[in-house]
């Protein structure tokens, strides 16, 4: 089933699984923001989602798609090619442009079934300052039982090689009693922007492994991962575990914001500031990434 509302100028898509009553909401006005996720024959919401009053204030970026960068670019420069060129600054608190553009617009639904909805949304060459590439992306949701696979395609649409990097900056309720686990084969420090420095440090034996299943709300954590080695990283909270799978994306980026009442759990495709390093990816003319993510209860 599927139902759409609208809420204050915000536009919204629900589904709902007609046989377990499981649901998701979107908002089709904020770039496909997943604003909520019920999942499980208790229906747990197992998202921490922004209240009606901070959708559009958007003060930490909850359920929002990064595209066609993610995380932060330090004063909105960057070089590609042997140009360099300035992005638009939005965050003011330490001058960086950061997670892109579609993080506030709307996007078009072509496709909408009684479990899964597609959207898509695309750059325009010459749209945006600092990122005149003509980029893509089309993002297929559907709903199982007990979970939710989000599948996504990047298409160069123009005629230049164009750099990119996606991600999904998902936020999940926690409590004092959750751990993660997770086998992440290295972690990156940070600089005063909270971006990774140097080549990683091996997880295992250190402050972040997780790899038996560890606490994490007594630590101080904003940093860039490799991905799992099986691309599953396991949430448990006391009353159900939440299973989520990235594949074909090459990094996580673990948050916990102050409250402490919940942890970003992102899929991201390039680490933070990669437009202004040597693992920048990019797409010829006509070609395609694809990932995907998928998040179960259990």
């Amino acid at each position: 089933m599927i139902k759409s509302e609208k809420n204050n100028a915000l536009s919204f898509i629900k589904l709902i699984n007609p046989d377990t009553r499981e649901g998701l909401v979107l908002s089709s006005t904020l770039g496909g923001t997943i604003v909520s996720l019920t999942l499980g024959s208790s229906l747990h919401q197992i998202m921490a989602s922004d209240s009606d009053k901070e959708l559009q204030k958007n003060p930490l970026f909850r359920g929002r798609l990064l595209f066609p960068f993610n995380d932060r670019i330090p004063e909105g420069k960057y070089s590609f090619q042997g140009k360099t060129y300035q992005l638009p600054i939005n965050c003011h608190e330490d001058s960086s442009a950061i997670h892109g553009f579609i993080y506030n617009k709307k996007v078009t639904i072509p496709e909408q079934r009684e479990t899964q909805v597609s959207f898509s949304w695309r750059t325009g060459k010459n749209c945006f300052p600092g990122y005149p590439f003509d980029m893509s992306l089309k993002t297929d949701i559907k709903l199982h039982n007990g979970g939710v696979t989000l599948s996504f395609t990047v298409k160069n649409e123009g005629d230049v090689p164009a750099p990119y990097a996606l991600g999904w900056h998902s936020y999940f309720k926690t409590n004092s009693s959750s751990t993660l686990l997770a086998e992440y084969p290295y972690y990156f420090e940070t600089d005063e922007y909270f971006l990774p420095v140097g080549d990683g440090v091996p997880s295992s034996g250190s402050k972040f492994d997780f790899t038996e299943g560890a606490g994490f709300n007594k630590k101080p954590l904003d940093h860039t991962f490799k991905a799992p080695t099986n691309g599953i990283s396991i949430l448990k909270n006391k009353n159900y575990s939440i299973r989520i799978e990235q594949k074909n994306f090459a990094y996580t980026q673990l948050f916990i914001p102050p409250d402490k009442k919940s942890i970003a759990i992102e899929p991201i495709s390039s680490k933070p500031n990669s437009f202004n390093s040597n693992e920048v990816l990019i797409l010829a003319p006509e070609e395609e990434y694809c990932g995907d993510v998928s998040i179960d209860l259990f």
